[in-house]
């Protein structure tokens, strides 16, 4: 019955699967039990078939979703790649990055526009915008930004400009210790040459000129001694006719002695004596007793004579190397001042290569930031073509510009920083700092502003020889060390002298029983000492030798060998010193002409340069040819500083070379002995 009621009253509709052919669905909405026709399977089965066809459907959706997110992700990822990274403001220029190889367009399903907004909006809430990234974390490092300009591939914005007048002025101000480019300050603090040098040699007080002239001053001496005596002789005649000696002593003595530069030696001397006892025979229980006697010394052979005593002063000995002599302490004070100037105009020789070193950095760093902005527009250009779909615009195209561009960006950061074997520009401009005696926390860069010479210099060899052989600093060393040796020769043979003084000695005596008074004779014995009645004298011949005097020998033989060393190195310094001059002169000749083929490089690359970009804008050359030119323009404006520098810097060695280089810069510190 029930059966029947569903067929005569249910609502009835036939539809055909598109997945089964003959097959008839028939749907009662309003039946309780559902078949379906032409099958044996009950109508409660229908919802779970819907629900696996429906369930196929949504992952069928799902996976082209998945795909077209996956694909926008990568889009991002691609645009986040390809972005450059930015530095600082002041360093780049605006960049447009390139867009991504898109695909060809395709209608989203709803289902996958709506996942790829929601992937959108995840990538930017765990993204940081560039703009919005702090400065510090810009340039790679925290702290203040100034303090990191000086030590990464940062922009120079504040400068201190440099003159070579200030810069000698102010390295003068600040050099108590002699710079050099090899820093041994560290390692081998006592090779610095410093301000101090000259005044601590002529302040020496063993080996000083003050150390020789001290053996020629007079010398003061006193004494005053007291004594008292008890004493018990078995002999009465050794007691002086007492067996029990009691006695009180008391000795003024008073010295001076004086040595002359021909060797005579003086001496003076007083003796007061106070003598009180209990000999039976005295004349007085107590009694004084006053001399004053002169005595004198003159070396007649070995150690006499003025020329002696100035080279190796008093007390000499062969071997010693005369250390106290005057002449011997003066030119060895001289050589000490020499050895400053030598310092001294090295240093300075260094300043200007640091600081010419600094104008090429600055000038390469000009060069490459002037091609990294050439090659920005270049691939701007290309750029905008790919995007307009114009020829020119090629992929690989865009890539090579691209390309180009940040490798002009790492040419500017290399300029900078340094790296690839250079120093770059901060480096310069520390070391050039370092050599002023400048503090290297300053936020302004030295910049040197003095253009380079760009006139032509001509030098006569033979006259700048001469020149140099007359004001070199080393020669003059040289011709003082050869002096020092002569006279130790000359020194030398006054040892094969044998010894032979003259001895002589005057003395005058008083006796009274006070030391001052008035009375009869002897009642004072400073009265009868100025009478002059006890008058005493003595002279004498003083003679020694070493028959076979070998060590004298050996002295002169030593000395003659020194000599004719100092000579024979005095000869080779005049040889290299010639060389050096004419290496100078030869160099300033080969800079100036290499300086000006590199002044006519630039101008024939600039205007390569202009003519190319004219003629790529214009599609008649490809994008190589202008790449090229852009990169002759750069290498030539860095040749050019190069070349600059060098021939700036070799004007200055050509007055280092021929000795006139303090002179030249007003720097006096000494005269040199010649």
């Amino acid at each position: 019955m029930t059966n029947q009621s569903t067929s005569t009253y249910g609502i009835s509709k036939t539809h055909r699967s598109p997945t089964r052919g003959g097959e008839s669905v028939t749907v009662c909405p309003h039946a309780k039990d559902r078949t379906i026709s032409g099958s044996s399977h009950p109508m409660w089965q229908m919802p779970i078939a819907a629900f696996v066809l429906l369930s196929a459907c949504v992952a069928l959706i799902g996976c082209r979703s998945s795909s077209r997110d996956n694909e926008a992700v990568n889009s991002e990822k691609q645009v986040i790649l390809q972005a450059p990274v930015v530095t600082h403001a002041s360093l780049l220029p605006p960049i447009q990055s390139p867009p991504p190889q898109s695909s060809p367009p395709v209608s989203p399903h709803p289902q996958t526009a709506q996942s790829l907004h929601d992937t959108n909006r995840l990538l930017q809430m765990v993204s940081l915008p560039i703009n919005r990234m702090p400065s510090a974390t810009l340039i790679g490092g925290g702290g203040d930004l100034a303090d990191e300009v000086r030590h990464c591939g940062v922009a120079p914005s504040r400068f201190r400009d440099l003159t070579q007048a200030e810069l000698i002025a102010l390295a003068m101000q600040h050099s108590e210790v002699i710079r050099s480019l090899g820093v041994r300050v560290l390692n081998s603090p006592e090779t610095v040459t410093t301000t101090y040098d000259p005044a601590i040699r002529a302040s020496d007080p063993f080996f000083g000129p003050a150390a020789a002239l001290a053996e020629f001053d007079s010398q003061v001496a006193s004494s005053l001694t007291a004594q008292n005596n008890d004493r018990v002789f078995n002999n009465s005649t050794l007691g002086g006719d007492v067996q029990e000696l009691v006695q009180d002593y008391v000795e003024l003595n008073s010295t001076w002695r004086k040595r002359n530069v021909w060797g005579t030696q003086f001496d003076a001397r007083s003796v007061y004596t106070y003598d009180s006892n209990n000999r039976s025979g005295n004349r007085f229980p107590s009694y004084w007793e006053s001399q004053i006697e002169f005595g004198v010394r003159q070396p007649l052979l070995r150690g006499a004579g003025k020329q002696f005593n100035l080279i190796a002063g008093p007390n000499a000995r062969p071997g010693f190397n005369f250390s106290n002599g005057i002449w011997i302490a003066r030119i060895n004070t001289q050589i000490s001042q020499t050895d400053f100037d030598i310092a001294l105009r090295d240093y300075f020789l260094d300043l200007y290569t640091a600081y010419w070193e600094l104008h090429r950095q600055y000038a390469a760093y000009d060069a490459a930031v002037e091609a990294r902005d050439v090659a920005y527009d270049i691939w701007q250009t290309v750029l905008s073509k790919k995007r307009s779909g114009l020829m020119g615009g090629e992929a690989y195209k865009e890539a090579q510009s691209r390309a180009t561009y940040y490798r002009y960006m790492r040419e500017v950061q290399t300029a900078l920083g340094g790296g690839d074997g250079s120093a770059g520009l901060y480096s310069a401009e520390r070391t050039l700092r370092r050599l002023i005696g400048l503090s290297p926390t300053s936020l302004e860069l030295l910049r040197p502003i003095d253009p380079p010479a760009e006139v032509r210099f001509q030098y006569d060899l033979q006259a700048s020889v001469s020149k140099a052989l007359f004001n070199r600093s080393e020669l003059c060393r040289q011709r003082l060390e050869l002096q020092n040796r002569n006279l130790r020769l000359l020194a030398a043979k006054n040892f094969m002298l044998p010894q032979l003084d003259l001895v002589g000695r005057t003395r005058v005596r008083g006796f009274g029983d006070d030391l001052d008074g008035d009375g009869p004779r002897f009642a004072s014995a400073t009265d009868d000492l100025l009478s002059l009645d006890h008058q005493e004298w003595q002279f004498g011949v003083e003679m020694g030798v070493s028959p076979q005097r070998r060590q004298a020998k050996a002295a002169i033989r030593n000395a003659s060998l020194q000599l004719q060393r100092e000579r024979s190195m005095l000869r080779e310094q005049e040889r290299a010193v010639a060389f050096e001059v004419e290496e100078a002169i030869a160099e300033i000749q080969s800079a100036f002409l290499t300086m000006q083929s590199s002044i006519a490089r630039v101008d024939a690359a600039q205007q390569r340069l202009a003519s190319s970009e004219a003629l790529y804008r214009s599609g008649k050359i490809q994008l190589e040819f202008l790449i090229d030119a852009t990169e002759e323009v750069v290498q030539s404006k860095t040749q050019l500083a190069v070349d600059r520098s060098r021939y700036s810097l070799a004007l200055v060695r050509i007055s280092r070379t021929t000795g006139t280089l303090l002179s030249d810069l007003g720097v006096h510190s000494s005269p040199c002995c010649h």
